[in-house]
């Protein structure tokens, strides 16, 4: 019985490409279709940032263009307040090992929302060139994000949104590879 199970399996996986498994986002742990992609995008995320009920400041997302099969990687920096916007012109990550990473805020890629109790002041940015790069970075056991604007936000990543985060970037950098 053993035998012919090692043989049905050996089949089935003869059958089918290594490579196209390791990138199919059903066979990568935790890596799900995004809802935050655009219409013309095949994106995915991680199943934590894609459904998390917390307001997450970071969500990276990666994928490909539907017309062209290009890659691409981004994050998307969020940061919600119930009174005000709080303006944000930079933004900027640090990791325990004294490593940091900072964005200049362009108005015109900023987008600021006004939900029913609170702002929602969101910007994207293309990270296809620095995917490796951030990867590093985030083996880390802590990362902290700060908002620096009118009011400064300054928090402290807690550990499954990291994990979460460095599982896109993994699908991110086997994506751009291929």
């Amino acid at each position: 019985m053993k035998t012919v199970l090692f043989l049905l399996i050996l089949f089935i996986s003869g059958c089918s490409n290594p490579l196209n498994l390791l990138l199919d986002p059903s066979h990568v742990s935790g890596i799900v279709k995004s809802r935050y992609g655009i219409s013309n995008q095949l994106s995915y995320t991680h199943k934590y940032l894609n459904s998390s009920l917390k307001a997450l400041p970071l969500i990276i997302t990666t994928g490909t263009f539907k017309n062209s099969g290009q890659t691409f990687s981004e994050i998307d920096f969020k940061v919600y307040n119930k009174k005000q916007p709080i303006n944000f012109k930079y933004v900027e990550l640090y990791n325990s090992k004294g490593e940091k990473w900072e964005w200049e805020i362009f108005p015109k890629h900023k987008s600021t929302k006004k939900e029913k109790h609170f702002f929602t002041e969101s910007y994207k940015v293309k990270i296809d060139s620095q995917v490796s790069h951030l990867l590093r970075f985030f083996y880390d056991d802590a990362i902290y994000l700060k908002f620096i604007g009118d009011v400064n936000n300054f928090k402290r990543l807690d550990v499954k949104h990291r994990t979460a985060l460095v599982q896109v970037l993994k699908f991110a950098e086997n994506l751009s590879k291929l």
